[in-house]
């Protein structure tokens, strides 16, 4: 029993000291009170402490994500991502049938391909556009002492783009953002449909 628990806090490091004693404490007196003594008897009961940790963590993030107070844009961004590895991480923990796990692996892998393949292109168009600026910029510098008012051309092509990048930037980056968002929502729809509560969960909800 002590093993489990021990081995379960090695899991829970990105909890807060005060979160890791209360999940611990809560095992540690379900498996007192179902009289699961061995190791053996707590994953049989529970899972593997890997699988129970995982969901821990996906709980408390989704629950941290759902917080009410205001947060700047950027934090809560950072918490969706978390969030969403996380759920990840304990759909794949969870024992689930075989045609249901290659449906859920399949599109899972769908979306972060996807997702990734846009974000590369806007990436790559951002340079390409930055690179055409700086060019145009440096073309008109080599020609201030040919023609002047080519030159100024060319160093103002290069300036317009340059400032309709800085101005496209913050949208791109809101775009980017609601996305995360809304696959976080994704996410945590599919992590209620998939992964159910445990024994130990399920007590506690009814005492």
């Amino acid at each position: 029993m002590n093993e489990f628990v021990d081995e379960l806090k090695t899991y829970l490091s990105p909890l807060t000291a005060e979160e890791q004693a209360d999940v611990l404490q809560f095992y540690l007196e379900y498996l007192e009170d179902s009289n699961l003594t061995t190791y053996k008897q707590a994953v049989s009961e529970l899972g593997t402490p890997r699988q129970v940790a995982r969901k821990i963590l996906a709980d408390y993030s989704i629950r941290a994500s759902e917080q009410p107070e205001p947060q700047p844009t950027a934090t809560k961004s950072k918490r969706d991502v978390k969030t969403i590895w996380l759920i990840i991480l304990a759909i794949f923990s969870t024992p689930i049938t075989i045609p249901i796990a290659i449906v859920i692996f399949f599109v899972i892998l769908a979306i972060v391909v996807s997702v990734a393949a846009v974000l590369f292109g806007v990436a790559l168009s951002l340079i390409a556009v930055l690179l055409a600026a700086v060019v145009s910029i440096f073309i008109g510098f080599t020609l201030l002492s040919a023609s002047l008012w080519t030159a100024l051309y060319y160093i103002g092509i290069g300036l317009l783009i340059i400032g309709g990048y800085m101005i496209i930037i913050p949208v791109i980056k809101w775009i980017v953002e609601l996305i995360i968002h809304w696959l976080s929502i994704f996410f945590k729809w599919l992590y209620s449909k998939v992964v159910h509560a445990n024994k130990a969960e399920k007590r506690g909800d009814h005492k």
